[in-house]
This record gives C-alpha cells, sequence and structure tokens, in this order.
C-alpha cells in the first residue's frame, strides 16, 4: 500500500521560512524541496554539509545551494497538484490547463547527490539551474562547459573554522530528462577545493540514459530495502500516513556520515536559517531520533554521534573552567567543533553559551543509550556510547556535591536562563542558581544505569562502576511539591517550581526513563498528576512536545486522550506535506507520532516488553518488526482489543521476558509448546530464535 502526500496549494513558507511547506524528496545528504519561481515551478536545492563554518551568534550556519526552476504557464500552474511517494522517495507534479499539460517526476536518487526530473508532459520542458540569490554570504558564481550549465558557492573567509566548497553541474539528457550532480569537499575528503570542480564536471558529462537507469533501479531497491524493516498498519490511516511521514523525514536528511541533520535538516531554502540550524543539545537534536531504534531503523542515527565527538576536546577545556575533568557541552555547536553562539564581546558571553545548563552533554547520550539497549552493539557502544558517556559522568563525578550523603547537582537550570537579553539580570532571571533539576537528575540516573551496563559488558572500569553505581544509589530524589492540593513534581529543589508550558521539567519521565508503569505507585501517581496539570499547554505547545506525546504513552494516559489531541495538534500547525510547524522548531517535531504511537504498541525499556501497553482500542494495529530493548524484533496485532499472534525473534540472544498478556498463553519456542500462567513469560533464548505467543483458550 503506497503512502502518498498529497499537496494541492502552492507553498507559501518555502523559500522565506526557515522550515518549508513544499514537497520534499531526498537521499539522507541531498534534498530537493518545492517553492515558487516568478514563472512556474522551484525546486530548492539543500545539502547538509553546506555549512559556512563560522562560530558566531550571528554568523555561519547552513546554507542553501541554489535552485532549478522550470517554466509552467500561470494558468497551468494555478491548478496545483503535487504527490509525494513516501515508500518510493519521488515526487510527481502535474500542472493542466486546456491543452497544457506539464509533468515532472523528481527524484533524489538513494546512493547519488543528484537530481533527477523526468517531464512527461506535452509543453517544452526547459529547467534552469541559478546559484542561490538574494543577500549571501561567502563567494559564489556560475559557468558553463562544454554546453553545460554549473553553479558554485565557497565559504573559506579567514572567520571560517573550516572551509566548504561546493560545485553542481545540469544537463538535459534528452528533450524530456535533466540529470543534476552536486559534490562537496566533505564529500571528497578534502580541506579545500581541489578536483572538486574537475570531479564534479567528469561525473555530469559522462552521464547518460543508462546511467540514469542504473541510478533509478538502485534507488528503488534501497528504499524498498528501507521500508522492509518495519511496518504498521493500523486502521486509522490518518495516524498510519504520519507514522511513516516520522520516519520518512529522518530518513530523507540523516544519511552523511561526516554531516548530522540540525534543527532544519536539509531543508534548508533561506539563507539564514534559524539559530544556524544547528545541534541545539538541550532536546532538540536528540528529538528527531527518539523512534528510529523502536522503528528497527537504527542506521538512522549513524550520523548522530560525529557532532558530539568533534566537540568534545573543547567539552573538556570548557570542562576545567568549572574545575572538573569530563566534558561540558553548550546549549549550540555546529559540526567540526565550532561554538554556534560564540561572541566573546557580549556580556555574560562565557556562561551565556551554557544558559545556566549543566545537562547539555549528558542529555544528548540519550540517543546513545537508546542505540545500545535496542541493539546491544558492542562495537558501538566501544567506539562512541561508551567514551563519550564516561566523559559526560567525570563531569559530574567532580561537579556533584554530597550533602547529608547524597548527591546534588547545583547551578543548574532546567530551562534556559535567557543570557542572550539585553536585560538580563541575575534578579529577573534567577534560575541559574537552581539546584537538583529534573532533567539533569534524569539525565544523570539514565546514564550511570547504562554505563554501568556497558562497563561489564565491554570488561571495563571495574573502579569506575563503584563509583557509579555509589552515585547512583546516592542520587537526590526527584523534588515534589503541592499544587492544586495534589502532589506533582517540582522542576528543582530549590530554584524554579513550576512551568506552564513545554515538557522540558518533564524529561526525567521520557526520554530519561526514570518512572514507568512499574514505579512505586505512589511515584507514578505523583508523575501522573504532574502531567495532568501540564496537558493543557503541553500537548499543543512548541517545546518539547516531541517528548510529552510519548511520555504520555508511558504514563498510561488515556490512549483515547493521546490520540485525540495528537490529531488536533496536527490539524493546527501541520502544512500540507506534513511538517509540523509550531514554535522554533523544526526537524524534532517528525517523531512525535511515530515515537508515540510505537510507545503505545510496544515498550520494553524497563527491562520486560508490554505489548499494547497504551492502546486506543478503538483502533486496529498490525506491526512488523518494531525493535524492543534487548535486540528483539517483535510483530504484533490487536483487534477490536484482542492482542492476537505475536513473534519475537533474538537477535542477540538472551533472556527475553514478556509481560504476560493474557490469563493463559501458549509459547512456541524451538523445543516446542508451553503454557504460561504467570504474569511474566520468561524465555531463554539463542541468537536467531523464533518465539510465537498466542492466547490460550
Amino acid at each position: 500500500m503506497g503512502q502518498i502526500i498529497t499537496i494541492t496549494e502552492r507553498p507559501e513558507l518555502s523559500g522565506v521560512y526557515s522550515l518549508p511547506d513544499g514537497g520534499i524528496v531526498g537521499n539522507g545528504d541531498l534534498a530537493a524541496i518545492l517553492g515558487n519561481a516568478e514563472n512556474g515551478l522551484r525546486i530548492y536545492l539543500s545539502k547538509i554539509d553546506l555549512w559556512e563554518g563560522v562560530g558566531h551568534h550571528d554568523k555561519g550556519g547552513l546554507r542553501p545551494l541554489g535552485w532549478v526552476d522550470i517554466p509552467v504557464s500561470k494558468e497551468a500552474y494555478a491548478n496545483y497538484q503535487v504527490k509525494v511517494d513516501m515508500l518510493k522517495c519521488f515526487m510527481e507534479c502535474r500542472f493542466v490547463n486546456k491543452n497544457e499539460n506539464y509533468s515532472f517526476k523528481i527524484t533524489v536518487p538513494k546512493g547519488e547527490n543528484s537530481l533527477i526530473i523526468e517531464s512527461t508532459g506535452n509543453m517544452p520542458f526547459e529547467p534552469v539551474l541559478t546559484v542561490f540569490q538574494g543577500e549571501t554570504t561567502g563567494r559564489k558564481g556560475s559557468f558553463s562547459k562544454d554546453g553545460i550549465d554549473y553553479i558554485f558557492r565557497s565559504f573559506d573567509s579567514d572567520e571560517c573554522t573550516f572551509k566548504t566548497h561546493i560545485v553542481a553541474g545540469m544537463k538535459k539528457i534528452n528533450s524530456g530528462l535533466a540529470y543534476l550532480f552536486t559534490a562537496t569537499n566533505h564529500d571528497l575528503g578534502k580541506e579545500n577545493d581541489d578536483g572538486l570542480t574537475d570531479f564534479v564536471v567528469v561525473r555530469v558529462s559522462r552521464m547518460d540514459i543508462n546511467g540514469i537507469a542504473q541510478l533509478l533501479n538502485e534507488h528503488n531497491k534501497l528504499w524498498a530495502e528501507f521500508w522492509s524493516k518495519s511496518s504498521v498498519t493500523l486502521s486509522d490511516k490518518f495516524i498510519e500516513k504520519r507514522w511513516y511521514a516520522s520516519l520518512y523525514y529522518i530518513a530523507v536528511s540523516s544519511g552523511n556520515r561526516r554531516f548530522a541533520p540540525g534543527l532544519f535538516g536539509n531543508f534548508v531554502t533561506v539563507e539564514y536559517p534559524s539559530w544556524h540550524s544547528d545541534y541545539h543539545l538541550n532536546y532538540n537534536y536528540q528529538a528527531p531520533f527518539y523512534h528510529v531504534f523502536s522503528s528497527n531503523h537504527p542506521e538512522l542515527s549513524d550520523t548522530y554521534h560525529v557532532p558530539l565527538e568533534e566537540f568534545m576536546e573543547n567539552g573538556r577545556k570548557d570542562a576545567e573552567k568549572f574545575g572538573c575533568k569530563g566534558i561540558i557541552l553548550p546549549v549550540g555547536i555546529g559540526p567540526k567543533g565550532i561554538y554556534t553562539e560564540y561572541t566573546p564581546s557580549l556580556p555574560h558571553w562565557f556562561k551565556r553559551l551554557y544558559l545556566g545548563q549543566k545537562s547539555n552533554a549528558i542529555h544528548p547520550a540519550d540517543i546513545m543509550v537508546f542505540r545500545w539497549k535496542a541493539t546491544r552493539d558492542c562495537e558501538y557502544a566501544e567506539k562512541h556510547a561508551y567514551p563519550y558517556i564516561k566523559e559526560c559522568l567525570q563531569f559530574f563525578e567532580d561537579y556533584a556535591v554530597v550533602e547529608n550523603g547524597r548527591y546534588s547537582v547545583c547551578d543548574d537550570s532546567a530551562h534556559e536562563v535567557p543570557m542572550y537579553r539585553e536585560d538580563y539580570r541575575e534578579d529577573k532571571y534567577p534560575f541559574e542558581k537552581d539546584k537538583n533539576n529534573n532533567v539533569t537528575m534524569g539525565m544523570l540516573r539514565l546514564c550511570l544505569e547504562v554505563a554501568i551496563d556497558m562497563a561489564n559488558a565491554l570488561d571495563r572500569d571495574k573502579e569506575k562502576v563503584k563509583i557509579w553505581q555509589n552515585m547512583l544509589d546516592n542520587l537526590s530524589p526527584f523534588p515534589v511539591t503541592v499544587r492544586h492540593f495534589k502532589k506533582v513534581f517540582r522542576y528543582t529543589e530549590k530554584g524554579q517550581r513550576w512551568d506552564e508550558t513545554g515538557d522540558v521539567g518533564l524529561q526525567h519521565i521520557y526520554p530519561a526513563g526514570c518512572v514507568s508503569l512499574s514505579s512505586d505507585k505512589k511515584l507514578l501517581r505523583i508523575a501522573r498528576n504532574t502531567f495532568n496539570q501540564k496537558k493543557r499547554r503541553a500537548f499543543f505547545d512548541g517545546n518539547a512536545n516531541s517528548s510529552f506525546y510519548p511520555m504520555a504513552a508511558r504514563l498510561g494516559i488515556d490512549p483515547h486522550e493521546i490520540i485525540k489531541k495528537l490529531k488536533k495538534a496536527r490539524a493546527a500547525y501541520e502544512k500540507q506535506n506534513l511538517l509540523y510547524v509550531d514554535g522554533g522548531g523544526g526537524l524534532e517535531y517528525c517523531s512525535i507520532v511515530g515515537s508515540t504511537v510505537n510507545e503505545m504498541a510496544l515498550q520494553s525499556f524497563e527491562g520486560f516488553i508490554r505489548l499494547f501497553p497504551c492502546w486506543d482500542e478503538e483502533i486496529d494495529c498490525e506491526y512488523k518488526t518494531l525493535r524492543a530493548d534487548g535486540a528483539f524484533l517483535v510483530s504484533s496485532q490487536i483487534k477490536d482489543g484482542h492482542i492476537g499472534e505475536t513473534e519475537i525473534v533474538s537477535e542477540k540472544g538472551g533472556m527475553l521476558k514478556v509481560l504476560n498478556p493474557f490469563d493463559k498463553a501458549s509459547v512456541k519456542t524451538k523445543n516446542g509448546f508451553l503454557t504460561v500462567n504467570d504474569s511474566m513469560i520468561e524465555i531463554s533464548t539463542d541468537k536467531g530464535d523464533s518465539i510465537i505467543i498466542t492466547e490460550c483458550k
């Protein structure tokens, strides 16, 4: 079954706003985004590594390359119709008026940074390649060689920490087919542009109809393989389509092994995207990846660790400024270790980088934790997750203070302290002095638990494990207060008490996973009370609702309400291309439906599997090979509120634990059938084992 995004109105935000509203296709590096030209269709070109590498609060950032314009008559263009096929990743554009028929198929082949435009209409096809116009930075230009048009942009001023050069060329293969190819010096593994132009010229000049066919065949094969890894089929087609969109948009923007997607992915159609389209570490960078592991696409996080590791040396130097070893990271970073908010001439410039927060190194560790728990990939842990988390914990080993036998983290705000404001004063914005905020303490708990697990799995740091276990056993508890006559989580033990907006102060619940359906009843009640007092605003707030919805599933909030609010929010803020535009965020919103549906259908973060723990029984569901912690692949179904046959494949072996969804379960293993009356099904598995669970009637 196809998953088609239908767009019938011309884009209004493309070329104007940081997050566009036109159709989008991409291969994880290069993206093509639809906008409007004066004389017809415009295809913006955006590449994930096209960075102006200047670290400064009002300079540098991700830049667009340019565009391809295709003339279309005003009368035909008024009948706007674009369809984006998410499963095959191409766009079909058709504009019809009387005898005019303009039809274009637009593909960015998976496997090569090129753009293929196929025209099958009855009107002339004359695409025009143009470098980005308007107020721009760096150097740019165009040239022709052997009848083929090329454009380039270069960012190599003395202010640049690293240089970026890009060249693109486009030629018509025949009257109905155009081919564009682009590359950067980063693609060639070079610090300068030596050989870049020749590389692009040779590739473009040699492309022919047979080469196009090979690219499209490979493209179709790779996308079919991608979608074969998991699927979700719902009777609610509105939610189902957005589950696929959740994966689609991270897939089209996360594929360059040297550059990860920032706030606006590779969807940039303006010269100055908000916040440089950088990596904001107080949840924004992490949020798009919340669902990729449960959706069985860990490969989408292959690039995630790169900017974090590139910044570690700076992180160590900054930790020394706090008198600590380990690392501390600022709110916003760019690729290759640049500070995107670096402005020594401004007041409060040093603390301005951190905005009162000590959590911006340990918070992004959550995605590494998710990957480890979901895959048990020791190679990934050894190379990336464990060294990074170990450095994060080292900072808190030195920075935390011991009071009455418990560890506390002081001078640490949950929300950003606005030190960038001209009217900033400590007495006006006092949260810099907060103590034991839920965000930091939740991430600290999560990372201590997982660091111990990794160290044991890798047979490392036995003395460190003792230190970490002592910290974990003696961390200060999450602070509690009374509000509206009910116990709720206080944002901090000392300092900020409450905030009506967003869910930043609740991220110890999700993504940190410090509260679950198995928690102490009093703790769970406090979490639900807190959630219920926040939900009026947070369900529709532009700040961190990417975690508020899956948090609702983990707390067992009324599933019908979750779906109802999810639909209402999408109706309010969703654009025709299914991107969600609210507040300052961008790519972070792509995960909301994916992570929420996955948490409603399957939970495993507690150390065992729950099948449909928070499911709206008005919706029938069948899912294939969602991924559970412990490296288990789960396929299950629910119809009219009744769970059907469930198959669980053990990818790595180990103990499988499943909360029994039935009074009596029939369990098929390689050794035969078992009947289980207990609340927990426990099976020792070997690599590749398949376990089938059904209701025993």
